[in-house]
């Protein structure tokens, strides 16, 4: 990937940052409204993206907005929710053609901008104050749609169901499209506080990337964040939990394959290091198609259909979730906690160790091939207060050493089992 990220305040608690990589055609901006993770707020606010995304004052419907869009070679709107550490993510972009490829030599860039800070900071609101009716009624649908489409993937809704249990008294809980029952609860009054509270008080991150001139975006945010009364709120860091008390449980669902997830405690780790190590052995237990799950848990003892395990920076947990006959319940589980412990007794070769670093890297090198993807590598980074370039980590994750996966790997401590079995709902 060509570019390191550059960065300023253009506000008070508004920042601008662009990566410049001339490989692309298009340009990409994303307005982000970063806010302290609520249960309470979590519903109303992931609403608000999907809402603000049917129209704006200066486009006042669907149509209008759709014919803004084409007159500009086609850009795409898009609008989503996530979720990081202690905040929740608002967000809306533009993707649109770059400038050397627009026929009538307009500024695309500026264009944009100027399109997706009326939709972020001047939407459609009716004489009330408040977004129109139907604009949350088909949202809201989208939303309670998407809140329950988990239940589809049994995997993703295992993961989750497993992530419930460990998380339940910590903000890592809290999902982040919200819960169904408060999405039915949402007025166009609360859905537009929600919106006047996030202008207001959330920290603005805006992202450019791509191979145009973002100077002249930047100036028509840093304009127009002048006018807004601002009063931005930090996210505190939630605390990452040591080892607590394991966690279990179980569902059935009218399925033919199991899904057993495993959370594990991995004390706590805090700096770079430790984090690092908790990558390298999230990615040799179970993160390849080499790794000690894969070859011993499902090619060896074929306990399972897959086995994979991921680390989750933020609350520093390790999960593996794997698809497992029913009756294979007690044998994978015990077998995937002994992998574990084996790696912890420095059961792996110096072969497997660089093999790993070596799909690290792969995976790395895979960071520039998108704007999407440039955008998600460096907005945990701003999150977090640490912006490294996929190279430079890449350096940081080959200084991890065999005694710093051992270490890691020691500290493990499963927390959280659940396992979807087969039978009826219960």
């Amino acid at each position: 990937m060509q570019g390191t990220l550059c960065r300023k305040e253009i506000g008070n608690g508004a920042f601008f940052s662009f990566v410049t990589d001339p490989k692309f055609k298009s340009d990409r901006i994303s307005l982000c409204f970063v806010t302290p993770l609520k249960k309470e707020t979590a519903t109303v606010n992931a609403l608000v993206p999907f809402v603000l995304r049917k129209g704006c004052r200066s486009c006042p419907d669907f149509t209008e907005l759709n014919k803004r869009l084409a007159l500009m070679y086609g850009a795409i709107l898009d609008a989503d929710v996530a979720k990081h550490g202690g905040n929740q993510i608002i967000q809306v972009s533009l993707q649109f053609t770059d400038d050397r490829f627009a026929i009538g030599g307009e500024k695309m860039a500026e264009t944009a901008a100027k399109l997706l800070s009326d939709i972020a900071f001047d939407p459609n609101l009716d004489e009330n104050g408040f977004f129109p009716e139907i604009d949350l009624e088909l949202e809201r649908e989208f939303l309670i749609d998407t809140i329950e489409s988990d239940l589809n993937d049994k995997r993703v809704y295992a993961i989750g169901k497993a992530l419930g249990l460990l998380y339940e008294d910590e903000p890592f809980g809290i999902k982040r499209y919200g819960y169904v029952e408060d999405a039915k609860a949402v007025t166009s009054e609360s859905l537009a506080k929600a919106w006047k509270d996030l202008v207001k008080n959330s920290r603005i991150e805006i992202m450019f990337a791509g191979p145009g001139d973002p100077i002249g975006a930047e100036k028509v945010f840093e304009e127009r964040i002048a006018l807004l009364e601002r009063e931005p709120i930090t996210a505190k860091k939630p605390k990452m939990v040591d080892y607590s008390p394991l966690k279990e449980g179980e569902e059935s669902l009218d399925i033919v394959q199991g899904k057993l997830v495993m959370a594990f405690r991995l004390g706590a780790p805090e700096t770079e290091e430790e984090k690092n190590a908790a990558r390298m052995l999230s990615a040799i237990y179970g993160g390849t198609a080499f790794s000690k799950l894969f070859m011993n848990v499902r090619e060896k003892m074929s306990l399972c259909y897959y086995a994979d395990s991921h680390f989750e920076r933020s609350s520093g947990v390790l999960i593996v979730d794997c698809g497992i006959e029913f009756e294979n319940r007690e044998a994978a589980q015990n077998e995937i906690i002994r992998q574990l412990e084996l790696l912890g007794e420095g059961d792996f070769s110096d072969e497997e160790l660089e093999n790993t670093r070596m799909a690290v890297a792969n995976s790395l090198g895979s960071v520039g091939d998108t704007l999407y993807s440039i955008e998600s590598w460096f907005m945990p980074g701003i999150l977090e207060g640490k912006i490294v370039t996929p190279e430079e980590d890449l350096c940081e994750m080959k200084a991890v050493t065999r005694e710093n996966v051992i270490a890691m790997a020691k500290r493990a401590k499963l927390a959280a089992v659940f396992f979807l079995k087969g039978g009826e709902k219960e």
